[in-house]
């Protein structure tokens, strides 16, 4: 194969990738909860990953607009996902945190499709995931010069 039909092939592989991750955390989100969206669900993923976290710094880190965040909050909150408490370092802000039922649900939502993950590639030999995982960490290691 050829320089570029490589590249081809590469970029046409690495899209279906990332689709069908995309269609796996769509999936994930609605087992967390049905009415829990793209937004809402990185949203969550934030304040479960990094803890609680006000909502201008929950706005610069999903790059989106503070009203946006805001409804998003709202939203979270009606559904039982999120809670929001006056921070203690700054008495004008609050705080968005991840609720107990929230984390439960994003912790066995996780485990189901890490075990599902795992079941897949189970008949994949030792050196093939090995060599996946290596290609995989220099991908992931450089991503940020992408993004």
């Amino acid at each position: 194969m050829h320089e570029e039909q490589l590249m081809q092939r590469v970029e046409d592989e690495f899209t279906a990738l990332l689709f069908r991750a995309r269609q796996m955390l769509v999936r994930r989100a609605k087992i967390i909860h049905p009415e829990l969206q793209d937004q809402g669900y990185r949203l969550l993923a934030v304040v479960i990953r990094e803890d609680a976290q006000q909502q201008g710094v929950l706005a610069e880190k999903l790059r989106l607009d503070k009203a946006t965040v805001s409804r998003l909050v709202q939203h979270l909150q009606s559904i039982g996902l999120v809670s929001r408490a006056p921070d203690p370092q700054d008495g004008r802000a609050q705080l968005v945190s991840a609720t107990d039922e929230a984390r439960e649900k994003w912790r066995s939502s996780g485990d189901m499709l890490r075990q599902q993950l795992r079941n897949h590639l189970s008949d994949w030999d030792h050196d093939d995931l090995e060599a996946f995982g290596h290609l995989m960490h220099r991908l992931n290691s450089t991503f940020d010069d992408i993004v």
